[in-house]
């Protein structure tokens, strides 16, 4: 049986149960979206000497059907949308999204989900900044079960392809089982485990990967809301090149102050040993961080930060460059002007190292908007924005360049959604300043 056969009847047998449970007195809402967006800009190329500006227009729909109660939910929504270019004709597309999220609570201490998220469109690679066809997909089924008041494990496995029209060096897909466990000794002394096991083939590249990946965090509590942690993370590829061995010792503190918001940070030394290509070995200082935070200063005025590192053995979006590390951070700034109209200030930051033996890229991505939001009937909205793009990699295939953007968007919804939404704020604002 084909995987994707087990993950449709996985996730027909979840809906049934969803659907058919007792508990389940829901509310249902079928809630349709049309947007039109109209679109400049001064860079279409994203070229340093050969600039062409561009109009274009964005025709979307996006369809939803909610079903939702106290501990269950489910969401399905489909969005697709057509862009029609002004004079680069050849990019008009279709361009469509499919999306399932599912949660189902059977017990006090139980959590099961499920989210499939497909999409095909034509984009720009990051690898050769050249439009392509493609078809990605991500599946995740989950379980989280609650042993202890602050105890809890969790296992999951995903699935995630890339797949081309036209025959592509990132085309992959991984199968990817993991697991987690939080545990506290003590009041004050605790630990989490984290493992995950993945394999992916390409397309083209005989470089086939099998990755293990674990990290083990000692915790001592400061108080209610401040953990401090010592950490060890190890990292082992096998691939056909040569296998690659990460180790990264480091350490540092855990804040979280509310449930969904707060900032971990630390430091270490991160190692890499490539069994084939001793002169690629390395060691280099590694600072960790995962935060983000909602500043509430009154009832018109919000400050939504976030910001993460990561290292992996690929990038999903540019596969066959490898071994990646990352650093990214933005912030949204809302001002509520009136009780209709709001103004946004927002900005972003993205590093990308490709750090594979024998190519050593790295893109800096700087994002710099402004906008206007404007809703002069519950159904209709108008949204105002502009965008600074500056853009430098030292791959000497690819230009450095800055780019200026705007556009307007009109969006009419004939009812309000009912605002449980298994995407977390977090995600809703990561998606708006880094996609």
């Amino acid at each position: 049986m084909k995987l994707n056969d087990i993950f449709t009847a996985w996730v027909s047998l979840f809906l049934i149960v969803l659907l058919a449970s007792p508990a389940f007195s829901a509310q249902k809402q079928f809630t349709p979206l049309v947007t039109i967006t109209d679109e400049y800009t001064d860079n279409f190329n994203h070229s340093k000497n050969n600039k062409d500006d561009e109009f274009s227009t964005r025709y979307q729909a996006i369809l939803s059907f909610e079903v939702i109660d106290k501990q269950n939910s489910l969401l399905i929504e489909y969005s697709p949308n057509y862009i029609d270019y002004m004079d680069k004709n050849e990019y008009d597309s279709w361009n469509h999204g499919v999306s399932i999220d599912a949660v189902l609570q059977p017990s006090k201490n139980t959590i099961l989900t499920f989210s499939d998220s497909f999409d095909r469109s034509l984009n720009r690679t990051v690898r050769t900044n050249t439009f392509e066809q493609h078809d990605t997909n991500t599946s995740t089924a989950s379980l989280r079960q609650q042993f202890g008041q602050n105890d809890y494990f969790s296992l999951s496995y995903t699935y995630t392809f890339d797949n081309y029209d036209t025959p592509n060096q990132d085309e992959f897909k991984t199968h990817r089982p993991s697991a987690y466990m939080m545990y506290w000794f003590t009041p004050k002394f605790g630990m989490d485990l984290n493992a995950s096991y993945s394999k992916t083939d390409y397309e083209i590249s005989t470089n086939d990967l099998q990755t293990l990946q674990e990290d083990l965090r000692f915790l001592k509590k400061i108080n209610p809301h401040l953990d401090a942690y010592v950490k060890y993370a190890h990292t082992y590829t096998e691939q056909t090149g040569g296998d690659h061995v990460v180790y990264n010792p480091s350490i540092g503190f855990d804040w979280q102050p509310t449930e969904d918001s707060g900032i971990a940070l630390g430091g270490g030394v991160l190692f890499q040993e490539y069994q084939n290509n001793s002169d690629a070995d390395s060691k280099r200082f590694f600072l960790e961080f995962d935060a983000y935070k909602n500043f509430n200063f009154s009832r018109r005025n919000t400050l939504s930060i976030t910001g993460s590192s990561s290292y992996n053995d690929i990038n999903e979006e540019a596969a066959s460059l490898g071994f990646t590390i990352n650093y990214r951070a933005g912030f949204l700034h809302t001002y509520r002007l009136t009780r209709r109209l709001s103004s946004e200030l927002r900005g972003s930051y993205n590093l990308s190292e490709y750090d594979e033996p024998g190519l050593n890229r790295k893109d800096k991505t700087l994002n710099l908007g402004a906008g206007l939001v404007w809703s002069p009937l519950r159904w209709l909205n108008f949204n105002f924005a502009y965008t600074f793009t500056d853009f430098n990699t030292d791959d000497s295939a690819l230009d450095d360049y800055q780019e200026h953007s705007a556009f307007i968007s009109t969006t009419f919804t004939p009812q309000e959604p009912m605002h449980i939404r298994p995407s977390t704020p977090r995600q809703v604002l990561e998606n708006r300043l880094f996609n």
